[in-house]
């Protein structure tokens, strides 16, 4: 079977890792790797796959740039997939579509790949999880102002990628079969709570208090995961630790 992930950040690296130990054929592809989604013949970038994994990213707080950006990686690969015949599967955010988080360029933008995934895909299949543990680090980087980070006011239930990357793996080699999947970590915590935890992070971290009704709604659960959400990987404080 031949897998083509892609995408070029950490969660490719993690699922090309997942999909290999599968036995597998894995391909990445992304901009390090010569492959631009926006710009490049997607139809002939994945021919010969079977299945195809969809991982792209681009950090934006803006909703115009995340909307172009998801929509057009998914309309190209989509429509390749349908092309060549293989399995889509596409990466999202638990509880992105929430209508109290819009206002957040980034969900916004993810929203509007999923609707577009469902409608140019002939076979597709929708892996959500939570917040990852690796998000605390990469909110640090992307937040840095000089020596300080802003930290959001974030309630969650974080979860660890390689967690992530192994059910997808088991979405691409057919073990599962449900045309919509959702995962989360095993604790509720706080953004401000596992930042504090992490080691040496080299900034000082500042709690940003995001107003209005958007705000309140990262702050008060709205992106925990419904009760009845798979649970898997370790704890937090295990994974922190055990690094």
């Amino acid at each position: 079977m031949r897998v083509v992930v892609v995408g070029g950040g950490i969660s490719g690296v993690a699922i090309s890792r997942a999909v290999e130990a599968r036995g597998c054929s894995v391909t990445r592809l992304s901009r390090s790797t010569g492959f631009d989604v926006l710009r490049d013949d997607a139809t002939t970038a994945l021919a010969g796959a079977d299945v195809i994994v969809e991982a792209t990213g681009r950090f934006t707080t803006s909703r115009k740039a995340a909307t172009q950006f998801f929509t057009g990686s998914t309309r190209a690969i989509g429509r390749a997939a349908g092309a060549v015949g293989a399995h889509h599967v596409l990466l999202s955010i638990v509880n992105c579509m929430r209508p109290e988080v819009q206002g957040y360029g980034y969900f916004a933008g993810k929203t509007a790949q999923e609707a577009v995934a469902r409608s140019v895909s002939p076979h597709l299949t929708i892996v959500r999880s939570t917040q990852w543990f690796e998000f605390a680090r990469q909110n640090l980087d992307r937040m840095r102002f000089g020596p300080v980070a802003l930290v959001p006011g974030m309630t969650i239930a974080p979860v660890a990628l390689d967690a992530v990357a192994t059910v997808i793996a088991d979405v691409a080699v057919g073990e599962r079969s449900a045309r919509e999947i959702e995962v989360a970590g095993p604790d509720t915590t706080t953004l401000w709570t596992m930042t504090k935890a992490l080691p040496g992070p080299g900034v000082t971290p500042v709690p940003l208090p995001i107003p209005g009704r958007m705000g309140r709604a990262f702050r008060g659960g709205t992106l925990l995961p419904a009760r009845e959400t798979e649970v898997v990987g370790p704890r937090f404080q295990d994974w922190i630790t055990g690094k």
